[in-house]
């Protein structure tokens, strides 16, 4: 399990993720992230001088998409709806 989305910088560090596990990415559109994030900082988000959240979001969702081996789309999903699909996509992968 990682939750830290600045993993997905580390090569190394994903193809072992990918090894050991399935790697699964909960895509959002930027919209519904921004409003989910709406306290970056005090959610650990780490933006470089003159970043936005949204340069940030362009920045990792290919790396997200390059390392996914299973892609949840969570738009206009609620928490219980998202898991319902994550633990299905689970018995899929055991």
């Amino acid at each position: 399990y990682c939750n830290r989305g600045s993993v997905v910088y580390g090569a190394e560090a994903m193809e072992h993720l990918g090894r050991i596990g399935t790697v699964v990415y909960l895509k959002l559109p930027y919209r519904e992230l921004e409003r989910r994030l709406s306290d970056i900082k005090g959610r650990g988000v780490v933006l470089r001088d003159g970043q936005t959240l949204h340069d940030l979001y362009e920045e990792r969702v290919p790396l997200y998409e390059k390392y996914a081996d299973v892609i949840v789309d969570e738009h206009h999903l609620n928490v219980e709806q998202t898991i319902e699909k994550i633990m299905e996509l689970k018995e899929r992968f055991q």
